[in-house]
């Protein structure tokens, strides 16, 4: 039973960091998957981050029954997940507020996928509508609506 429940938390665990590099690897152009350590410096032991932004972020950090991250032989029984964003205080720091959060059990693998597909694509949306409404003149630096040609529309 143990080795059973084992070989499932390690299935798991193998589905999620492939998952999570499929969506890197499918949002390339808009994202970054990093692997960092939440008990030292880290947000999460897997972390999104949209490419040239500091503003946002999608943190993964795995959760252990009797047992805890200084376990050579850990495996997580599940998975916190935030969608986390930077906000301006009047004193002008900018600490992380968390706009989305959850518990995912290690069975319900594919729905915490899920959360960091859908994150990642509202990413992708953001930056491509920021790419729409920001155009640079050649030559000038200056920025500028984009043309549009049509009838009665140059």
């Amino acid at each position: 039973m143990a080795d059973e429940y084992r070989q499932r938390l390690t299935r798991n665990m193998d589905i999620l960091t492939h998952g999570l590099e499929q969506i890197a690897h499918n949002y390339a152009r808009h994202i970054t998957l990093t692997e960092e350590d939440p008990e030292t410096f880290g947000a999460g032991h897997y972390v999104l981050y949209p490419h040239g932004r500091t503003d946002r972020r999608f943190t993964v950090e795995e959760r252990y029954i009797d047992t805890d991250w200084s376990d050579p032989d850990r495996l997580p029984a599940s998975w916190t997940w935030k969608a986390q964003t930077r906000h301006q205080r009047s004193d002008g720091s900018h600490p992380w507020v968390t706009t989305n959060q959850g518990v995912v059990p290690s069975n319900s693998v594919q729905q915490l996928l899920g959360y960091a597909q859908k994150w990642a694509a509202t990413v992708r949306a953001s930056k491509l509508r920021e790419g729409f409404f920001t155009h640079t003149r050649p030559g000038t630096g200056r920025d500028k609506p984009p043309h549009i040609e049509g009838p009665g529309l140059s």
